[in-house]
Parts: C-alpha cells; sequence; structure tokens
C-alpha cells in the first residue's frame, strides 16, 4: 500500500528488485526449507502482485530456463510442484484490469516453455520402453515429467477459461505422446500410477478443452492397462490403486455421454479386482466406497431411466442390487468412519433418487438394511455415530410407515428384539414401540428404546 506516493514506476521497481535480489539463489541453495520459502515467495508474488512485467525480468527468464534444463530437479517435490505452478501461473493467469493482456505472446510464451521442458520426454520412442529393462531406465525421467504436467494442469483447474485453453495447447502434443507409450507403461506400476494422477487431473481440469474422443481413447487405454496389470501380476502397489479408484471416481461424476459409455466396465472392476484389493487395505475403505456412491449417484439413468415407462422398472438391475450389498456388507464393519460415510450415502441417495422405496430395493435389500441397523443400534459400541444410523433407519422405516401396528418397521424392530430378549422382558419393551409421525419423536422413541434394552442387557435380563 503505497497511498498517495503510489506510481507505477516505484511499484515495477520494488517488485523487480525482490525478483533480482531472491531468484538467484535458486541456484546455488540447497537447504530443504529455504528452497520451500524462495518458491513460497514467487508464487505469492505472481498470484497476489499479478506482475504484467515480471516476463521481461531477466531473473524470472533465467529461472525458466533453469527450470527447462532440470537444474532445479533435486529440489523437494513440495518446492518442485509450487515452482511449476509459480511459473505456469506466472505466463497464463490474467493480469489486473486495464491492462493489455498480451494473450497471442503469453500463449507463444508458455508453448515454448512447455516444449523445452518436455522435450527429452517428446524425444523417448516406443522402442525404449517396450521392454522392462528399457523403461526400468527411463523411469525416473518419465515419472519427473509426469509429475511435472501434473503440477502444471492442475493449477489450471479453477482458473479462467483463456488460461485453460493456453496450457492445454501447449501441453496437447505431449500428453498424444504419452497415449503412444502409454500401452508399455502396465509393465511398472511406478509409472503407471503417475499416468493414472495425471490422467485424473486431465480430467478434472481440461475435459471441456481437450475434447471428449482424446480423453475417452485415454480413459480407455488406463483401464486396459489396469487389468492387464492385475493380470499379469498379483501384486500392485496401494498408490496405484488408490490413483486407479480417483480416476474412476472422475470418470463415473462426468455428465458426458462418452464417458456414460465405461459405466459398466467400471462398475465389473470396482466389484471385481478392486473390491478383492479393497478387502485387505483398510486405508482405501473411504475412497472405495466413495467411488460406488458415484456410480450410484451420477449414473442413476444407468438404472433408472427418466424415459422409461415404468420408473420402477430397474435395469442393469444385478449390478444395482451388487453394488448394495456392498454397502450393506460395510456396515457390518468395525470401522466407524466406513459406517458413518455410507450410513450419510444412503441418505442422501434416498433424499436425492427416493432410494429406499424403490422396488428392487424393498425386494432385496431393505429388510437386510434394517436389520443391521437396528443391531449397531442396541448392541454396537459406537454412539459417536448414532445420531447417522438413526437418520438412516429413519428413512428407511419412513419409506413403509403405516399408521396401525403391524407396519414394516414394527415387524422388524419386533423380531429383532425378540432375538436379544426373553420373553418377559420382552412384551413390556414390545408395549413401548411407537410408530411416530415425523423424524424428531422418531429419534427420541428409539433412543428410549436403545436404553431401556442395553439396561435390561447389561442386567442379564
Amino acid at each position: 500500500n503505497f497511498g498517495n506516493a503510489y506510481s507505477p514506476q516505484l511499484y515495477e521497481g520494488m517488485i523487480v528488485s525482490v525478483l533480482d535480489t531472491v531468484l538467484p539463489a535458486f541456484d546455488y541453495q540447497r537447504e530443504g526449507r529455504v528452497q520451500q520459502c524462495l518458491v513460497d515467495l514467487l508464487y505469492k508474488i505472481v498470484i497476489v502482485c499479478r506482475p504484467h512485467f515480471i516476463l521481461s525480468v531477466p531473473s524470472v527468464q533465467a529461472l525458466f530456463q533453469g527450470c527447462i534444463e532440470g537444474r532445479y530437479a533435486s529440489y523437494s517435490s513440495s518446492a518442485l510442484t509450487t515452482l511449476h505452478k509459480a511459473l505456469t501461473l506466472a505466463i497464463v493467469m490474467p493480469w489486473h484490469q486495464g491492462i493489455d493482456q498480451q494473450w497471442p505472446n503469453r500463449d507463444q510464451h508458455f508453448e515454448q516453455f512447455v516444449t523445452g521442458m518436455f522435450s527429452r520426454l517428446l524425444q523417448i520412442a516406443e522402442s525404449e520402453v517396450s521392454s522392462s529393462e528399457a523403461l526400468e531406465r527411463n523411469t525416473p525421467v518419465l515419472t519427473f515429467y509426469l509429475s511435472s504436467l501434473c503440477d502444471i494442469v492442475s493449477c489450471v483447474a479453477h482458473r479462467e477459461t483463456k488460461s485453460k485453453q493456453i496450457v492445454c495447447r501447449a501441453i496437447l502434443p505431449v500428453a498424444r505422446h504419452l497415449v503412444t507409450l502409454l500401452p508399455h507403461f502396465e509393465k511398472s506400476s511406478v509409472i503407471f500410477e503417475h499416468v493414472l494422477g495425471f490422467t485424473t487431473v486431465l480430467c478434472d481440469a481440461l475435459r471441456v478443452q481437450l475434447g471428449q474422443q482424446f480423453l475417452q481413447q485415454l480413459v480407455g487405454l488406463c483401464l486396459s492397462n489396469f487389468t492387464k496389470s492385475k493380470s499379469s501380476s498379483s501384486v500392485v502397489a496401494k498408490t496405484t490403486v488408490e490413483k486407479f479408484i480417483e480416476l474412476l471416481t472422475t470418470v463415473v461424476r462426468e455428465p458426458s455421454a462418452a464417458f456414460k459409455s465405461f459405466t459398466p466396465d467400471i462398475i465389473n472392476i470396482a466389484l471385481g479386482d478392486i473390491r478383492v484389493y479393497v478387502e485387505r487395505v483398510e486405508t482405501l475403505h473411504g475412497a472405495f466406497y466413495l467411488l460406488l456412491y458415484s456410480i450410484l449417484d451420477f449414473n442413476w439413468n444407468y438404472f433408472y431411466p427418466r424415459n422409461a415407462p415404468d420408473r420402477e422398472v430397474c435395469l442393469n438391475k444385478d449390478s444395482f442390487l451388487a453394488i448394495l450389498q456392498v454397502f450393506g456388507a460395510s456396515l457390518m464393519k468395525t470401522d466407524f468412519n466406513v459406517i458413518k460415510q455410507n450410513a450419510i450415502a444412503l441418505t442422501d441417495l434416498n433424499d436425492k433418487h427416493e432410494l429406499f422405496t424403490k422396488q428392487a430395493f424393498t425386494a432385496h435389500l431393505k429388510g437386510h438394511f434394517v436389520a443391521v441397523l437396528l443391531d449397531l443400534l442396541f448392541c454396537g459400541a459406537m454412539p459417536i455415530i448414532n445420531e447417522e444410523l438413526e437418520e438412516t433407519l429413519y428413512q428407511l422405516a419412513n419409506s413403509h410407515l403405516e399408521p396401525a401396528r403391524g407396519g414394516f418397521y414394527v415387524d422388524a424392530l419386533s423380531k429383532y428384539l425378540a432375538s436379544i430378549l426373553p420373553p418377559p422382558v420382552l412384551a413390556t419393551v414390545l408395549n413401548k414401540i411407537e410408530v411416530p409421525s415425523n423424524g424428531a419423536s422418531f429419534k427420541i422413541n428409539l433412543k428410549c428404546l436403545v436404553n431401556e434394552v442395553k439396561y435390561y442387557v447389561n442386567c442379564g435380563a
């Protein structure tokens, strides 16, 4: 804030002075924390000050050249990511209003930067990755460039369309070259993991600019490669599966028909290879169930088309029930975070799509879900998530409530209580069962029942 003393010359001189003082340190500073401070300062100058003259500053030009030559490859991944984002945004981020944006010059400048930076990657021929030995030799180069591409693309994910267009035009030749090499990458889980991350970022940030056809080809190759790598090796890296689940979640959330064509294959992979793997790795449970929820939520028309004559007819019924059966099994796990996540997911699906009233669900799964939720509330040791369980149970019961006794909920509750209480106590408890008409009174009545039943059970009835 210069107040009344502000002048463009003073402002420009101050920024240039700071850059000329700080940027030369990039070439000789080896201490990790100092490196991070340097790139953080550059990033702040770029996104806060947005100096339109930054590309003409000699120290900044030297920094671009150093990045092209790979002089900063020894920086930590965090510092390198921030550096790539700062240099990218320095070119593609709009300057302040009232200043000539010079988009053609910036477009050309960024294309030269990307071409120079990834020249080694563009020179890698298929023969250099066709064998396991050759691929292993090139692994450091490929992983470095793939990480760099992710950094560059991800920083424009929520930026202006013009910025995305500049980035897209520059990286498209690099992305197309990667597509030609991709069929060989299943031999290396490390490289394939980076490819999955790059594909996910592309789908998230540049899906409009790149076009459906190219991304459809890239996603199809990733699906094919994952299947091949899984069939050729019984051991797949956890991080690779995690990246793959992230990619599938991004793809199933896309609204375009080109991506919807992957839905059957994604369901088969999710319920097949991925589910088997995830069962052994608890840290992937949350991401896996988010994928299943996204399949149902963002692809509801795949199971219940809007234009169907009968809205109750479920297409692809086997897949629909299989996904929900996995949700049901998850409620019997010991991880309360997973139980809470999936209870909320089921409630959300009911709010949006009336899941609990669908004939396929009520005929095959409703009784099981109610029994599992009752068991969690009455016999479980997870009071921290009782609120979510009560809401899910209320919505299940509310979809089938009857004013008179003998309704679905009362029958299910009576049957469950009969399995844990002796007859004399059971009669006392059953007389206190009510079928309230609103959620608040339903939950109050349920809490009272839970407390009373736990008292009897703890006292040995």
